[in-house]
């Protein structure tokens, strides 16, 4: 085969990946839960885990293929599972076989659920928790038995990123020795992503060192890889699966509190890495405690890394008090005002157009009031396009002032066309605008009348 075909395969196997991973997996946190009294919610999970270097039980991997109909210890099979019509009993029933399962039946009740030939997004998911569960148990057992499946690269591709997520959240060298020898590229980029989830839920620091040892494997691949293939392309199809594994490293550590998922972005390389990592925890630590998250960022702010992070503690203050929002945008370095400023006053305008009137008047000239300028003069121009024309009169930014006078005139002559003519002349918008504007406006009227018969 063609060198370059095989590398574009390669990377396009990577945001295969990234893609049917980020939609598709089960997470394991619930699965690594404790209840009240510290005890694990299943047998199967603490003999897995209860030795973090043995991958699980090693023996009895096809002890399972002569258990008839995957039995659990309470007698449950997967034939009365597979039968039961009330969904509430059958995962009442599924629950059952997989908190009593262990390495001698799990084959069984795979092969069970397997030759069942059930499709659909139920049963997909209860495969997927059943593999993760078998991949603790014993992760070269159910990676074996997953390469056994036929079926297309995606059903054996997810199948594999479950039993793989599970090995690695309990023997992750194991399962990194094994994602090691593939040498199918499709294979070996899809399963990565299974490794790095079953880090993130035991060891998300761990986690994080192999993203990065990944992505500098795959820079390098692209780097070496000549001229034969398409570099800007792949480069966005690493970069959207290096995206997706931080982010489930984000979700990982952020389950853990936001101290911990505040300490880990803060201490990632300065760059696009720290950004995406700020951006996913603002957002989640904004919509758990506001105030909290407002702090945070706004101790970082007027670094780049942490530009995304503003928009998005601005987007949540601005939810409940769009004004709060602004306030606070106003106590931030000017660089970092202007990217989430005009939103926050476009919903402050809407909410309360005098409050933010008022406001703007005491604000000082600056970058950042000529864009919040801006956003209040387009939304207020609907209601009173006349205070809308004189604040985007007083925008200092010449290109802004214009463009942002453009947009109120086409608005005030639909709705008020004569009062707007009047206007127009003493505007401040170049005069082949005026003139396009209605020009606009005329050809607008004349479809009109000639739609309602007039002409």
């Amino acid at each position: 085969m063609n060198k370059s075909v095989i590398l574009n395969a390669s990377w396009l196997a990577i945001a295969a990946a990234a893609f049917i991973f980020g939609r598709s997996t089960v997470t394991t946190d619930d699965e690594n839960s404790q209840d009240s009294n510290g005890s694990s919610k299943s047998s199967a999970y603490r003999s897995a885990a209860g030795s973090p270097g043995n991958g699980g039980s090693r023996t009895g991997s096809k002890t399972g293929r002569n258990t008839p109909g995957g039995t659990a210890k309470t007698g449950v099979t997967v034939n009365q599972f597979l039968r039961e019509t009330d969904s509430l009993v059958a995962n009442k029933l599924f629950a059952d076989l997989l908190l009593e399962m262990d390495a001698s039946n799990a084959r069984g009740i795979f092969d069970a659920l397997h030759q069942s030939g059930r499709d659909g997004i139920d049963s997909g998911q209860q495969m997927a928790l059943f593999l993760q569960a078998w991949g603790k148990l014993d992760g070269p057992a159910a990676m074996e038995a997953v390469g056994e499946l036929g079926g297309d690269f995606r059903r054996r591709g997810l199948a594999g990123v479950s039993a793989i997520t599970g090995w690695a959240s309990v023997d992750p060298e194991a399962a990194k020795a094994h994602l090691a020898s593939i040498e199918n590229d499709w294979e070996k980029n899809m399963l990565a992503h299974g490794v790095v989830s079953g880090l993130a839920a035991s060891d998300p620091n761990a986690a994080t060192d192999f993203v990065f040892q990944i992505d500098a494997e795959q820079r390098a691949a692209i780097a070496n890889a000549g001229d034969e293939i398409p570099r800007e392309g792949i480069e966005r199809f690493r970069a959207y699966a290096f995206d997706r594994q931080l982010g489930t490293i984000a979700n990982a550590q952020i389950a853990r509190g936001m101290t911990t998922a505040t300490s880990w972005a803060e201490g990632l390389p300065e760059g696009s890495i720290k950004a995406s990592a700020f951006d996913r925890v603002a957002e989640s630590f904004a919509e758990q405690d506001p105030a909290g998250a407002a702090d945070w960022v706004k101790s970082h702010a007027g670094n780049e890394y942490a530009e995304r992070a503003v928009r998005e503690v601005a987007e949540e203050l601005g939810r409940e008090d769009p004004g709060e929002a602004v306030r606070w945008l106003s106590e931030l370095p000017e660089a970092s005002q202007n990217s989430a400023i005009g939103q926050s006053m476009e919903r402050w305008a809407k909410k309360d157009p005098v409050a933010a009137g008022e406001y703007l008047t005491d604000m000082p000239q600056s970058a950042t009031r000529d864009n919040a300028v801006s956003s209040y003069a387009r939304e207020v121009d609907g209601s009173d396009p006349q205070i809308a024309a004189e604040w985007a009169g007083s925008i200092q930014n010449e290109e802004m002032r214009i463009d942002t006078l453009n947009a109120v005139a086409r608005s005030w002559v639909r709705s008020e066309p004569e009062e707007a003519r009047a206007w127009l002349p003493n505007s401040g918008l170049p005069a082949e605008q005026q003139e396009r504007i209605l020009s606009d406006a005329d050809r607008r009227d004349d479809f009109r009348a000639r739609f309602r018969g007039e002409r």
